[in-house]
């Protein structure tokens, strides 16, 4: 059996060549790779944007609608405080009917949690992640706000048919009215800081579920005084 041995170089120029076939080679194995990976994570980074900026715009969506309701939320406020007022001073006062409980804004951060965890969060550009950081960060605060502001209001409505209250009692509900102003407050800060990001991210409120949202696109409120509803009548009824 014959056996053919390697053929030596014949020179530096044959053997250049030879290595510059070999390097040529892998340098586009590995571009095509890289290539690849490229594609493929522009694919991924596009996935989670989407899916990420969904949950904000749905976010927004129930922030618009509490932001409508806030005029109701602050006329309460108001009456209350001047029922307060009047039975600080023995007067006669309005007797508080039916409180009408704050908007509740249900807001997710679901998928920027399991987008960040997975590290795909970091493919977004540097301002991207600042601005979607921010935005998650205000809503998150506006949640804690909205968590104190509804414990606040379901210890107010004690106050629901009182046509008699004590001067501790007025102190109480004194005290907690305060904290639901504070809170509200707070909400409309937040509301506001939203807004700002949004701008920020080019968003807009969205809300794609069919349950959640009205036949009707447009939202009406109506803000019946505390001291006008009669016992068993709604009031306050978003639509």
């Amino acid at each position: 059996m014959d056996i053919h041995k390697p053929k030596p170089w014949r020179g530096w120029r044959e053997f250049l060549k030879e290595y510059l076939i070999i390097v040529i080679g892998v340098l586009t194995a590995l571009s095509a790779e890289q290539a690849a990976e490229t594609v493929h994570e522009h694919r991924i980074a596009n996935e989670a944007r989407e899916s990420v900026r969904a949950e904000v715009r749905e976010n927004l969506w129930w922030l618009e609608r509490r932001e409508k309701t806030q005029p109701c939320t602050r006329q309460q406020m108001a009456e209350l405080g001047d029922v307060l007022a009047k039975a600080r001073h023995g007067r006669p006062y309005p007797v508080p009917r039916q409180l009408q409980r704050v908007y509740h804004a249900k807001l997710t951060s679901l998928r920027w949690e399991a987008n960040a965890q997975a590290g795909r969060a970091s493919l977004f550009s540097p301002q991207e992640q600042q601005s979607l950081g921010n935005m998650y960060y205000t809503t998150e605060q506006y949640g804690r706000a909205q968590d104190v502001e509804e414990e606040v209001w379901s210890k107010l409505d004690a106050i629901d048919g009182l046509d008699h209250l004590t001067p501790q009692e007025v102190d109480q509900f004194a005290t907690l009215l305060a904290q639901a102003r504070f809170q509200s407050g707070q909400v409309d800060l937040n509301i506001m800081r939203a807004h700002q990001w949004a701008l920020a991210l080019r968003l807009k409120g969205e809300n794609p579920n069919v349950l959640e949202v009205p036949v009707s696109s447009v939202m009406t409120v109506s803000c019946p005084s505390i001291s006008a509803i009669p016992v068993g009548a709604p009031g306050g009824v978003v639509h």
